[in-house]
């Protein structure tokens, strides 16, 4: 398989830097590497290994988009989390980020922006973002969680 140079990853727009990013994943070369990648580009980050610890994470830090991993471990994966986390009242716009081959038909959900493999250039996720972002700040504005 030929070699094909990943995406330049652009910093985040002006008005986001600082944002902040919540990463959950049980992975830890996975943490590393999202973690590096968007404080570099100008994002806050906030890191989980489990359900338990993003539970925590989000109700302490108020982010403003999630990244998730659907495949975390027992008792709550990505889909436990994100059900949790509407439970709570939170809205956050969350990607879900997966090695998971098949990504699920979909959800009635109108926050999930979207499921990226793990398989994929990061610079695809990230651009996913900027708008997920705006869209948790426009609700803050209008006084929703």
């Amino acid at each position: 398989m030929p070699f094909t140079a990943p995406k330049p990853i652009s910093p985040a727009p002006d008005d986001l830097r600082g944002a902040k990013v919540l990463v959950v994943d049980d992975e830890r070369s996975w943490r590393v590497i999202l973690e590096t990648d968007l404080r570099m580009i100008g994002y806050k980050v906030s890191m989980a290994e489990d359900a338990d610890q993003a539970l925590e994470r989000a109700g302490a830090e108020s982010p403003e988009v999630a990244i998730i991993d659907l495949m975390l471990p027992e008792p709550m994966d990505g889909w436990g989390l994100l059900n949790a986390l509407r439970t709570r009242g939170q809205k956050l716009p969350v990607i879900f980020y997966t090695a998971y081959p098949v990504f699920p038909s979909g959800t009635d959900d109108p926050d999930v922006v979207g499921y990226m493999s793990k398989a994929v250039d990061r610079a695809d996720l990230y651009a996913l973002l900027p708008a997920a972002i705006r869209r948790s700040r426009e609700r803050r504005l209008n006084g929703s969680p």
